[in-house]
């Protein structure tokens, strides 16, 4: 992956915590943000699934769907499609 693709990738990582504000917990969200600001952008999205699948919470059909397509886009989709399969839809 090139530069411009990890900076757009790092881009929609760091407002997946905005647009799931009501779901994630704070602490959570320091983390992710840890992981991006590291570059470690797969460890940053794996997080974002651990944290809604460990409780079950949950996500309406476009959200889910762009963390989807972020996971395949950053080849990471079948852990990232597991976890999820836990969270109801909302």
């Amino acid at each position: 992956m090139d530069r411009a693709h990890d900076e757009e990738i790092a881009g929609v990582l760091r407002g997946l915590p905005i647009r799931l504000d009501d779901r994630l917990p704070g602490k959570h969200v320091a983390l992710i943000t840890g992981f991006i600001d590291a570059n470690e952008l797969g460890l940053a999205l794996d997080q974002v699934a651990d944290v809604l699948s460990e409780d079950g919470l949950p996500l309406a059909r476009d959200e889910r769907a762009d963390i989807l397509a972020l996971a395949d886009r950053m080849l990471v989709g079948d852990r990232v499609r597991y976890a999820l399969s836990f969270c109801p839809e909302r």
